[in-house]
């Protein structure tokens, strides 16, 4: 977290003052620190939302790590609190305008989100007359990846200026965890004393978000070392990048009176603690078999209208649940029945359950049956091992499905890029096994006789087939190759779609199969 003592965040609250160092060498010279205020921990700016009016109270925003209480637990929400915390606001060069004070502690978490928005002794129209200030406006849309932006710090009055690189579904760090946080480009290599301070669009001069952390040290979902939490549960640490959280979320709970009602329909932010209910969809039972790959969505939801985090007790071995998504998938590895209860909890800690059971039974003696996962691709990037942005939807973007809203893509750059797309599956014994997919191929190519990008299809390191530009056609054709040599062994089925330096060659990929028979 980017509350700054240099002795680390969690001594700010203990030590109750600022030890200030060496200006952060990675900082730039202010572009604009106007309507941003300096606390005495924390930065934090003056806000106001997009239905704001002149005659309503003006508004603080900060971190809900930097609240004078002390940090908020996880799964803590406060609302209407008496406060008086105070701030200095400045101008557009970081010099003072004078002191800005807090008599309501409106809302603050560091529950899926890290807030403190606070209530000021004195509406927009008087703050406006006493210092000439305005406040920044929070945007009420969800930012766009790769805008650029820049984080002006009160406390350290200086800016940081970079771009939004993609947005983190968890991330993790100590106790706390937080949905659809803003990654940082290089540029934003936000320190301590920099918690609270607003993420502004360059384009829009509006905040889009507000700097809340960084990794210090490499360390994984430690406090001042937060973590990607990735899909398939599975975490990564990267020294030095700065994460925030977006701030359109207040705007999905106001009223018509500008107050913030959690119980409105669509409202984003954390609830407090059984005040929703959530519902698990019970999939009825389940039945597998060992070195099947397996995937089965769970369905559910909150009456909150928030996010979920889903776990399970009893599944078969080999199969593990998304926290994020709650997608089931995997290769059962033993024969047995189980009794599976899965369970949702929304940002409130309110929880959910199904129980159902769950039947894997033993791979020999079948020779019939389609043994891939997601063969289709319908459940998305399930299953399959593939390099970034293979699996998607791309009917809109000219690469149409042989059937369903999935395809798997790969290539179609115009430039040197190698694609991969991979699954493993137990063919057993006795088995006859045949490899089923099918393929278009368009290609900027003009060529009729050399194969400059191609595809080939392999079973282990045996190559089956390569395709290339010179296999172009105007829509799927079917390919068929058979695996009955793997009998009694898992193979692995992959396709490398391997393009040269110029003119594009798309390999797209649909409706796949291992058939038994």
């Amino acid at each position: 977290m980017r509350k700054r003592l240099a002795i680390g965040f969690a001594a700010v609250i203990a030590a109750g003052t600022v030890l200030v160092g060496a200006t952060p060498a990675q900082a730039v010279d202010a572009a604009s620190l106007a309507s941003t205020i300096a606390l005495s921990n924390c930065s934090a700016s003056l806000v106001r939302y997009p239905t704001s009016l002149d005659t309503d109270r003006a508004l603080m925003l900060t971190n809900g790590h930097c609240y004078e209480g002390g940090m908020p637990s996880a799964g803590q929400v406060l609302q209407n609190k008496a406060s008086t915390r105070s701030g200095t606001l400045l101008n557009a060069s970081g010099g003072s305008l004078g002191t800005v004070r807090a008599d309501l502690l409106i809302y603050a978490t560091m529950t899926n989100t890290d807030v403190s928005l606070y209530r000021l002794n004195e509406t927009f129209a008087a703050l406006k007359t006493r210092t000439g200030a305005t406040a920044l406006t929070i945007s009420n849309t969800h930012p766009a990846d790769g805008i650029a932006m820049f984080i002006p710090s009160g406390y350290w009055k200086q800016t940081w200026n970079c771009s939004i690189n993609g947005f983190v579904g968890t991330l993790k760090e100590d106790q706390w965890t937080w949905h659809d946080s803003i990654r940082y480009s290089s540029g934003c290599n936000t320190t301590h004393g920099t918690s609270g301070s607003p993420i502004v669009e360059t384009s829009s001069n509006k905040i889009v978000g507000i700097n809340n952390t960084g990794n210090d040290n490499g360390e994984m979902c430690t406090l001042n070392n937060p973590c990607e939490v990735n899909a398939d549960g599975t975490t990564s640490a990267y020294q030095g990048q700065s994460y925030g959280q977006e701030t359109y979320w207040f705007t999905t709970c106001l009223d018509s009176t500008n107050t913030i009602n959690l119980t409105i329909s669509g409202c984003l932010l954390t609830k407090p603690p059984g005040s929703s209910t959530v519902t698990v969809t019970n999939p009825g039972s389940q039945s597998s078999v060992v070195g099947t790959a397996v995937s089965l969505q769970m369905q559910g939801s909150s009456s909150s209208g928030g996010a979920l985090t889903w776990s399970a007790t009893g599944l078969p071995a080999g199969l593990p649940i998304n926290s994020g998504t709650g997608l089931i998938s995997g290769t059962p590895t033993t024969a047995q029945t189980a009794t599976v209860t899965v369970t949702a909890r929304d940002s409130g800690g309110t929880t959910g359950s199904a129980s159902f059971t769950w039947t894997v039974t033993s791979s020999g003696g079948g020779c019939s049956g389609q043994k891939l996962g997601n063969p289709g691709f319908e459940s998305g990037a399930t299953v399959w091992s593939q390099t970034s942005g293979v699996i998607g939807q791309y009917g809109s973007s000219g690469e149409p499905t042989h059937a369903g809203t999935w395809n798997a893509w790969m290539d179609g750059y115009g430039s040197s890029h190698t694609d991969t797309l991979s699954q493993s599956v137990a063919i057993p014994a006795g088995c006859r096994a045949t490899l089923t997919f099918w393929v278009h191929i368009d290609t900027a190519e003009t060529t009729t006789s050399t194969a400059y990008d191609k595809l080939t299809v392999a079973a282990n390191t045996t190559t089956l087939a390569t395709l290339s530009n010179l296999n172009k056609s105007a829509g799927y054709v079917q390919k068929s190759y058979d695996l009955s040599a793997f009998a009694g062994t898992t193979v692995t089925v992959k396709f490398t779609g391997a393009e040269d330096s110029s003119l594009q060659t798309s390999f797209v990929l649909d409706d796949t199969a291992v058939t038994l028979s």
